[in-house]
């Protein structure tokens, strides 16, 4: 199992755009092959260390991530969130 990790900060952390994000992201639940679990929202954590938006995922394996960044669905989620990011981070782990 891989485990996939998003940490963005964006532009402008309202509400209303964090909802759009949080979203946007679920719902690619059930409709990419490989991907098991995902969970996503607003971070509690804001300080100056802190980010606005965190994802957590499960992949069934390294392919089925390989594929999920490729898979149309992923194309638009970051078309809606990638105008919104200042920054983001990305870990990957297996277990």
């Amino acid at each position: 199992m891989v485990k996939h990790i998003v940490l963005w900060k964006f532009l402008s952390p309202s509400s209303d755009n964090l909802g759009v994000v949080k979203r946007a992201l679920e719902a690619q639940n059930g409709r990419i092959p490989g991907l098991i679990r995902m969970e996503a929202d607003a971070s509690l954590n804001t300080g100056s260390r802190g980010v606005h938006f965190a994802l957590y995922s499960e992949f069934e394996s390294r392919e089925a991530l390989a594929a999920y960044h490729k898979h149309p669905v992923h194309a638009q989620t970051r078309a809606i969130i990638d105008p919104l990011a200042q920054e983001h981070w990305i870990a990957d782990y297996e277990t």
